[in-house]
Formats: C-alpha cells, structure tokens, sequence
C-alpha cells in the first residue's frame, strides 16, 4: 500500500468514526486519494496537500456534515468508541439483568415434565450445533447464543419453566455479547495477537464475484479461505482488497488502489 493510499484510508477510517455516512466517506476518500496520486506526480509531497492530518480531516469532514464533529485525537484514542461501547454495555446489562431477574421470578413456577425434557433437549442440541458453528464463522459471532442455549438447557433439565428458560437464554446471551466484546476491545488496545473476527481486519485478499453493496453479492479469497464479502462501492472481479471491518458472517473490504 502506497503512503497516500494509506493516509486517505486513514482518514476515511476517522471519517466512518466520527458519523459520517459510509457512501460519502468512501467517495471523499477516493477523491483525496487521487488529489494526492495526481499531487505525488507532480513532485509534491502529502504534506502539501492536506498539511497537518487532523486538521485538514476534522475540517473536511465538518463542512461534508454541517456541523462538529469528534475531534481526531478522540477517535484515534478510542475515546469516542469506548463511550459509545460503554452506553452499549449498559443497556446490554440492563436487559440481560431484566431477563434474568424474570426468570427467576417465574422459575419456581415449574412445568410440566414431558414438556421440559423435550425443552431440555431442544437447548441442549442448539448450543452444541452454535458451538460447533462458532469454530466455521468469523469468530465470536455464535458463542454468545451458544452460551445462553446452554444455560436454558441447564435450567431445562432441572424442571425449571419453559418462560424462565427463553428469559435465561436472552439474558445470558446478552451478557455474554458485552462481555466477549469487552475481551476482544482489550486484547485490541494491548497490542496483543488479534482474536476472534478482529484476526481478520487488516488481511489482505482478492475479489472472486463482483462486489456489490446493493444486492449484497460479493466473494472474496482472503488469507487462503473464500469469504462472502460486502464494501461500500462496488468492485470488481480480480481486485486486489484489504479488510477493514466484520458485519456479521462478512468480512467488510475496500479497494487497495495501485
């Protein structure tokens, strides 16, 4: 990856951060990725198109949005996604709390006993095909589930009631999202070996089907593996990619210009 391409990339990644709508981050970031291409034929130097970094990125990305934005040094800290996940893991904690607090009101309850065994089993055969799942997806996608299926099986197999079993499993599958990824964001910010689908960010590979954001066709090879793949324009068959996100099942990837 050229300088240029890596500071345009850089700045859309601020951009994405800081609210702006992915079409037009992406599109912004393709026109400064061609001023500063055309700039460096010129004999000049990236310093001498944009200045400094975050100034030139903060000023952009207020005038595209009409008003002020997180400041680059927030984003870049991850000050501005560790509050945003803090909000998420409260209101995560606070349904998964609800749910389980529920279910204990209603657990005592009991049901009857051919229903609880059929009960009992339909959680325990989920939680191992969403554990066994877990090892063919891009990570830490199915555990959670896998978690709360398997506390519903618990409380299935003890006679507990069907409706404690559904809040149990919501309950801990929540809990266990927040937890997961407060895990993943901490190996992150120490510097560790990348886990669970944040292994895959960064990777680089090369589109097998044409990518395109509308339909949601796309297929790539990154790292030896095909992936159903999804980015915010389209491209084309034989291009080279590099990827920047996980949504789901896909791996999020944008264009690696030349």
């Amino acid at each position: 990856m050229t300088e240029h391409h890596r500071i345009a990339v850089e700045v859309e990644s601020y951009w994405l951060e800081a609210g702006l709508d992915p079409a037009e981050a992406s599109e912004m970031r393709s026109e400064l990725d061609q001023h500063l291409a055309e700039a460096i034929a010129d004999g000049q130097t990236v310093e001498d198109v944009v200045g400094d970094t975050a100034t030139f990125a903060e000023a952009w990305a207020e005038a595209q949005k009409g008003q002020s934005v997180e400041s680059w040094e927030d984003v870049r800290s991850g000050r501005t996604r560790n509050r945003r996940i803090a909000r998420r893991d409260l209101i995560s904690y606070g349904i998964g709390t609800a749910a389980v607090v529920a279910a204990a009101a209603v657990a005592g309850q009991g049901g009857n006993d051919v229903d609880n065994q059929v009960w009992a089993w339909l959680w325990t055969v989920l939680a191992i095909v969403l554990g066994i799942g877990e090892i063919f997806t891009a990570g830490f996608f199915l555990l959670p589930f896998a978690i709360g299926a398997g506390a519903a099986a618990i409380l299935g197999w003890i006679g507990a009631n069907v409706i404690a079993q559904w809040l149990v499993f919501f309950g801990v599958s929540i809990f266990s999202m927040a937890y997961l990824r407060k895990y993943i964001n901490r190996q992150d910010e120490a510097g560790l070996p990348r886990v669970g689908a944040n292994r895959w960010v960064g990777a680089s590979g090369v589109v097998l089907e044409a990518i395109d954001p509308r339909t949601g066709a796309g297929l790539a090879k990154v790292l030896n593996e095909e992936w159903r793949v999804t980015a915010p324009a389209p491209i084309n068959a034989g291009e080279q990619i590099i990827v920047t996100d996980i949504e789901g099942t896909r791996l999020v990837v944008e264009k690696v210009e030349s």
